[in-house]
C-alpha cells in the first residue's frame, strides 16, 4: 500500500489535478489521463482486465466536478461526463505518475 500524498488539489483552470508525494516529489495529472486510467467496472472488465473505456471517447476538455478522499487509501473523482464509481488508490496514481521522476 502507498503511502497518502501529503497535498491533492484540482487546478481547473488547467484541467489537472496536482498530487504532492513529498517535498520533492509532485505529480501533476490532467484531466483526461484521471478519466481514461480509470480501473472500475465500467472501464475495465473484470474478469479479463480488458480496457472497456475508450480514451479516444474522452474529450481534452473533461472537467473533475468533485473530489472525495476514501478513507486514507484513495480519491473519488466525478467527472463532467457523468462518471463517478471509480476510486483512485494511492498505489494506482503513484503508478501513473507522469512527472518527470517517475516518468
Amino acid at each position: 500500500m502507498s503511502s497518502p500524498p501529503t497535498g491533492i488539489n484540482a487546478i481547473r483552470s488547467d484541467r489537472i489535478v496536482e498530487i504532492r508525494w513529498g517535498p520533492d516529489h509532485i505529480g501533476r495529472y490532467s484531466n483526461k489521463l484521471l478519466r481514461t486510467s480509470c480501473a472500475c467496472a465500467q472501464c475495465v472488465d473484470e474478469m479479463t482486465g480488458r480496457r472497456i473505456l475508450d480514451p479516444d471517447t474522452v474529450q481534452e476538455d473533461i472537467e473533475i466536478t468533485d473530489m472525495q478522499l476514501v478513507g486514507n487509501y484513495a480519491v473519488k473523482f466525478s467527472f463532467s461526463d457523468g462518471h463517478n464509481t471509480g476510486i483512485a488508490t494511492w498505489a494506482h496514481l503513484r503508478g501513473i505518475c507522469p512527472c518527470p521522476k517517475c516518468g
